[in-house]
């Protein structure tokens, strides 16, 4: 892929837009280098600091009104400001090449702040990044989570492997990614999500999990053909369902290697990027659940695929629905209910029918029925919901509560997601497909922060097929209330016996990292 303002001879010169960014991008460079460079001569808490701080937001004012963030991520010897490359200037270069090494320093791609964010949010991020040898790569990401930074974090991962059109989304895709590593059942000895290859990883640093988002190669693979194969042209034109085979597989492989199971990218609020998150992660758990029922391959294939386009038909209501889902009127209501029908017509209309096309099309058509009749759509006496079909349902409702599209999913753990399919939710969804996803995810989700009886915090990495009440965790608050360094990690894989979970934590009550001047 070439970064949007690097386009090929032919393909058009760069827009106003474009030009916008390499502008303000300048300015923030600079800026930027200011920063750190008066975060290094006086106190955080100094006036000139903070008067800084006030200079790089007004910076970046225009971008945080429209498109609603910066993303600033270095790429090879380049920086980039929301996937336009930075232009060099000779008055500009000096300050380009220390953002480049503060970065690499580090061991980030850069930064994303997002709409919203105020001074002392940002002030309480540079308090944390201005301290390197504490906070660096993974640590620095999980010590502005602790800190309930909402609208700033380190982006740990910025890649060129998606097409020219999705540089930008590539790279505010993965700002989450790799916080917690991956799991030892990966295969290579490394637990593997949160904005984010395969197995592997290299522990806590490595390409694995994050609370709330993942990233790993094959994820963010899947989320780029996830986009080719749900764009309106696509849709128009024919949906190759041999396509959507080769996006699933790379989570079929996972499940068969038993990685374990994170649901990533829930804070993506840009309607089409949780429309391609959501529906990657649904296949992921659905995939997962299959394996563990015994499906084989070719039937795990189609699972993925039906999985993959089980919403299909919201592309022909989308422009009809403005609203949330908790101020839907009822004309709103209406078209959401009709998308499963309008699913069905869409893969008839756009496709070569199939085994493969009848058994999508009945995950479309079911996957808001209820065992007991209700749901949508509406059918005279009960209708027999196929066994993908239930299975979705049940992967399809763990992943949108988990997502930050409402009030209610901006405070759900994994672990209240759960609970709430086990408790409130039960007798909706086939007996034993809940089992399935309690065997899939655990007691304790993947990416849950859960409190220790010794009063150290930590994240979840797999659930422990031999004890779902002991996972696998890597503690990141120790027992003094400092964050635990990437170079002297504290895994328990499982968690031993003399060690057991107080509870889990709420996302309002994820602990603050300690003051900076403790830390240090």
């Amino acid at each position: 892929m070439t970064p949007p303002s690097h386009r090929p001879a032919g393909e058009g010169a760069p827009g106003p837009a474009d030009q916008r960014c390499r502008e303000i991008g300048v300015q923030v460079v600079m800026r930027f280098a200011a920063t750190l460079r008066i975060g290094r001569t006086y106190t955080p808490d100094n006036h000139v600091f903070k008067q800084q701080i006030d200079g790089l937001l007004e910076t970046l004012a225009p971008l945080l009104d429209d498109p609603g963030e910066a993303v600033l991520v270095s790429l090879e010897e380049d920086l980039y400001l929301n996937g336009v490359r930075i232009p060099v200037r000779k008055n500009s270069i000096k300050f380009q090449n220390s953002a480049l090494e503060e970065f690499r320093r580090r061991g980030i791609a850069g930064l994303r702040l997002q709409a919203g964010i105020k001074p002392a949010e940002l002030h309480a991020f540079f308090r944390l990044f201005l301290q390197p040898e504490v906070y660096a790569g993974p640590e620095l990401l999980a010590a502005c989570l602790a800190q309930g930074l909402d609208h700033v974090a380190p982006a740990i991962h910025a890649s060129t492997e998606a097409p020219e059109d999705d540089f930008e989304y590539d790279s505010s895709l993965q700002w989450v990614g790799e916080a917690f590593g991956s799991d030892a059942a990966a295969g290579d000895g490394a637990v593997s999500t949160g904005g984010s290859g395969s197995t592997g990883g290299g522990g806590y640093g490595g390409k694995g999990s994050a609370p709330r988002g993942a990233a790993r190669k094959n994820y963010s693979q899947a989320i780029q053909g996830a986009r080719s194969l749900l764009t309106t042209t696509t849709l128009q034109s024919g949906l190759e369902l041999r396509h959507g085979k080769r996006v699933v597989q790379p989570l079929v492989d996972g499940a068969f290697a038993d990685e374990p199971v994170v649901v990533g990218l829930s804070s993506l609020t840009h309607k089409d990027e949780y429309t391609y998150a959501h529906a990657v992660n649904v296949c992921l758990v659905a995939v997962t659940m299959g394996k563990l029922l015994e499906m084989d391959r070719r039937a795990l294939a189609d699972l993925g695929v039906a999985a993959l386009l089980h919403d299909v038909g919201k592309s022909a209501v989308v422009d009809l629905i403005h609203h949330p889902l908790e101020s839907f009127t009822d004309e709103e209501r209406a078209a959401a209910e009709r998308h499963p029908v309008d699913g069905v017509i869409l893969l008839a209309h756009t496709t070569t029918l199939t085994q493969t096309t009848l058994r999508c099309m009945r995950v479309a058509l079911e996957h808001h029925i209820l065992p007991d009749g209700s749901g949508y759509p509406k059918f005279e006496g009960r209708w027999p919901q196929s066994v993908m079909s239930r299975l979705v349902a049940v992967a399809d409702c763990y992943v949108s509560l988990l997502g930050h599209r409402s009030e209610r999913g901006a405070v759900t753990t994994p672990y209240d997601a759960l609970g709430l399919m086990l408790g409130p939710l039960r007798k909706r969804f086939d007996a034993a497909m809940l089992w399935a996803l309690v065997q899939t995810v655990g007691y304790y989700p993947p990416g849950q922060l859960v409190l220790l009886d010794d009063g150290s915090t930590a994240a979840v990495l797999a659930p422990n097929a031999a004890d779902l009440a002991r996972p696998h965790v890597r503690v990141v608050i120790s027992i003094t209330g400092d964050p635990v360094p990437q170079d002297h990690p504290i895994e328990y894989r499982p968690l031993p016996k003399e060690l057991s979970i107080v509870r889990p934590l709420k996302a309002v009550e994820y602990p603050a990292a300690p003051e900076p001047e403790a830390a240090a």
